[in-house]
């Protein structure tokens, strides 16, 4: 066989009616089935099938839109075919013909005539073969790529067959093109191409890429078969171990976490990060390893319902109404107006900038004064949740870190497990009583909790069960604590520290008649009894009943007059529209009073000094007593007090010894023949702190010149070796206590001026602040002249 033409002179006639077609293309020798609609199309067959002997000239489309195409429109290269048969359509106006590709020719022209398109046309004009020889060797290599395309895409030995028929080398060319897939663009290369070697190249390549085809798509079919076959076979396995877990009883329905489509699908919802998904799908791949009832597949279970019970993306809208926040911290908390203010300054920072890394809140205060509520009415004021962890005697780290998966019961922080309970990523997040925590072996809680409070970091804050970072930075932290002294310096140094002070009379009586009394009968059910209860009957109260900073006694104590009404309401089964509470019949409600303030002589005795000290119960009159008596020159200290209150005693004995030469001493060699012996009354309260300095100076200066101080000034401040008087702190509490006690007039260190401003107005009205330097201006005010050395010989 060679690589011949037997087509050609086969054309009768320049002439011939024209048939465009769209994306199809119809080869020599090749039978087609077509549908023409076009009515030139249609023309053209009738004048062919009556005029020209069936014969007409197939030409090829550039674009298939084109309905009127023109010869710019049409490649120059057609067809010239016989038609066989011709059919109508299933519609009318649509012809079915059937025609046979006879030779190649050239469109040289496009002309109208007999109501149908003509073409000019020439014949192929083919290019000589170079080498006979090498022609050979081309149709050998098509051969015998196309067996083999035909095998592997197992082909019918028909096909075969009809190949060894032909003995021409173009015919043989379109026979295997009928077989091949082939892009209409490609198509009309090969058609148009004039060089039968070429021809035979384009086909050959065609061949080659058509087995390519195939093999990819047997790898392709292969792969999915495999990958079906796996997933099947772990279907039918998933579907068996769930059938006998319902024949021994242990149906429980851990679809969610056999599935993978399901338990992938169900953490995407719940809007996990990749690395979250990763690691749970790892587990969940263990988990369906492991026989049902082993107790590791018990804990990846239990490992697996945290990360999908935890929030990950649910937030709720935070509140922009100031005005309504601002509403609600003033319903539900009297007086702090500072906290407040700084409250919604916090917020409208958060509210213009929500992304911004703003400061850990600390209430820091004595107990009952609203810290722990002030905190949820922050929550409340924004519309979050509200999520409170106590600290206090936490001192494992492992209770805000979690636990490793390896220990027995393992499980995760209070971090994490409070913020599963509060199903949302941004709730308010109360630290309570986070100065009560303490550390030992196990570790130290508080510096677990730099990671926790650090802007910085706790965006990827790492937990030891869940081993992946979970981002806490939408959180919004606020602690808690009543001394600062108890916090660590670098937990400190996040925070700023928000003081709130203990409550005075009159602010308490106002808490009292509009917050506590309403809650209380509100809990007790006796809303519909009108308690009348005068001022003086509540000043009453807090004054012998109660000893405290906040007002949570206070609140005991109206809850126990409730309580007893309602149960006379009960016993009685009577209608109670109204009681009175007075001063009179309050003994029948509360008993006894519990608290009786010791009466202050308006002169005290030589040696008597009255300080100024403040307890977590608020501030207090502090009376020190000295007496002299023969020993060595030492001083002794009685009381409960601390370390620091010891050492302050000290300095200030220290200073009177070394300054021994300005005072009127009225023992002989005191500091080598007598003892002095300083105490401090009611040893059931502790004391400690330096502000009792000065007041301990002026104790043991009235014992030895053997002249009382003046019984209407109290004093706070603490003293140096040099007699400096330096700072204190709880002013307000302190000169409350003095005003509370009946004194005139309140001493304290001059650096403490800017604190005065702070003071209430009251107790500025009812005192007279005097500021000092250092210990002589204090004896000039509380003694007469006489205590000095120089006034005495005058």
């Amino acid at each position: 066989m060679k690589i011949v033409s037997s087509l050609n002179n086969i054309f009768e006639s320049n002439e011939y009616p024209l048939l465009p077609l769209r994306d199809t293309v119809v080869f020599p020798t090749l039978i087609k089935t077509l549908y023409v609609g076009r009515e030139e199309s249609i023309e053209a067959i009738h004048l062919s099938v009556n005029k020209y002997n069936k014969k007409l000239f197939v030409v090829f489309q550039k674009d298939s839109n084109v309905e009127d195409p023109k010869i710019e429109d049409l490649y120059e290269c057609g067809v010239l075919s016989e038609i066989i048969d011709i059919k109508q359509g299933s519609e009318k106006k649509i012809l079915k013909i059937t025609i046979k590709g006879l030779e190649r020719g050239i469109l040289e022209k496009i002309f109208p005539k007999y109501r149908a398109n003509f073409g000019k046309i020439t014949p192929v004009v083919l290019k000589k073969l170079s080498d006979e020889l090498r022609s050979e060797a081309v149709l050998s290599v098509l051969i015998t790529q196309f067996k083999k395309f035909c095998s592997e895409l197992k082909i019918p030995d028909s096909v075969f067959t009809s190949l060894s028929t032909i003995e021409d080398g173009e015919p043989l060319l379109y026979f295997i093109l009928f077989h091949l897939k082939t892009h209409y663009d490609k198509q009309i290369e090969i058609l148009s191409e004039m060089d039968l070697e070429k021809q035979f190249f384009l086909v050959t390549e065609l061949v080659v890429s058509n087995r390519e085809l195939i093999d990819l798509e047997q790898k392709i079919n292969s792969d999915i078969k495999k990958k079906l076959d796996k997933n099947q076979k772990d279907f039918l396995l998933n579907e068996r171990i769930k059938e006998i877990q319902k024949e021994i009883g242990n149906d429980t329905e851990d679809s969610e976490f056999t599935d993978k489509t399901l338990f992938t699908k169900r953490l995407s919802e719940l809007g996990t990060p990749p690395n979250v998904i990763i690691k749970a799908e790892k587990e969940q791949g263990r988990l369906i390893k492991m026989p049902p009832l082993s107790p590791e597949a018990n804990i990846i279970r239990t490992y697996l319902e945290t990360l999908m019970e935890l929030p990950w993306k649910d937030v709720t809208t935070d509140s922009n109404d100031l005005i309504y926040s601002k509403k609600i911290l003033d319903e539900e908390h009297y007086s702090l107006y500072k906290v407040k203010d700084r409250i919604l300054e916090f917020l409208a920072v958060h509210q213009l900038n929500p992304n911004t890394k703003g400061p850990i809140l600390c209430f820091v205060g004595p107990p009952g004064t609203g810290k722990t509520s002030l905190a949820r009415s922050v929550a409340k004021a924004i519309g979050r949740e509200f999520v409170r962890i106590s600290l206090g005697g936490v001192r494992d780290e492992a209770e805000i870190r979690g636990h490793r998966r390896t220990y027995l019961g393992a499980l995760p922080g209070k971090i994490i497990q409070s913020m599963k309970k509060s199903r949302y990523i941004n709730p308010v997040f109360l630290l309570d009583e986070i100065d009560k925590m303490s550390s030992d072996f196990r570790g130290d809680p508080a510096s677990a909790l730099l990671e926790v409070l650090d802007p910085e970091q706790n965006f990827q804050f790492v937990d030891h069960y869940l081993e992946i970072p979970y981002d806490l930075h939408s959180v919004m932290f606020i602690t808690t604590a009543n001394n600062i002294s108890g916090i660590p310096y670098p937990l400190l140094d996040r925070m700023e520290i928000i003081e709130i002070s203990s409550y005075t009379e009159i602010e308490k009586l106002n808490i009292a008649k509009k917050f506590l009394i309403p809650r209380q009968k509100s809990e007790n059910g006796i809303s519909n009894v009108d308690i009348k209860i005068s001022n003086k009957t509540i000043l009453n109260i807090i004054r012998h009943y109660t000893m405290e900073a906040g007002v949570r006694n206070l609140q005991r104590q109206i809850a126990s007059i409730c309580r007893k009404i309602a149960k006379y309401i009960v016993m009685k089964n009577k209608d109670l529209t109204s009681i009175s509470i007075t001063t009179t019949n309050l003994k029948k409600f509360l008993g006894k009073q519990k608290f009786v303030k010791h009466s202050i002589n308006k002169i005290l005795d030589v040696g008597v000094a009255h300080g100024l000290a403040w307890t977590e119960l608020g501030g207090v009159l502090m009376p020190i007593e000295s007496v002299v008596y023969r020993g060595s020159g030492n001083i002794i200290l009685t009381g409960k007090i601390g370390d620091v209150m010891k050492e302050s005693a000290q300095a200030a004995f220290s200073y009177i010894k070394a300054n021994e030469h300005l005072y009127d001493i009225k023992y002989k060699d005191f500091f080598k023949d007598y003892d002095i012996h300083v105490h401090f009354p009611e040893g059931a309260i502790p004391k400690d702190g330096p502000s009792g300095g000065i007041a301990i100076a002026v104790a043991i200066v009235s014992v030895i010149t053997k002249v009382a101080m003046k019984s209407s000034i109290a004093m706070t401040g603490e003293i140096t070796l040099t007699g400096k008087v330096l700072p204190i702190g709880g002013l307000k509490e302190k000169t409350f206590a003095a005003m509370q006690n009946g004194k005139k007039m309140v001493i304290i260190p001059a650096e403490n001026e800017k604190d005065i401003d702070e003071l209430p107005k009251i107790t500025k009205k009812r005192l007279k602040i005097v500021l000092v330097n250092r210990i002589e201006e204090v004896f000039d005010l509380v003694f007469d002249k006489s205590i000095y050395i120089v006034e005495s010989e005058k």
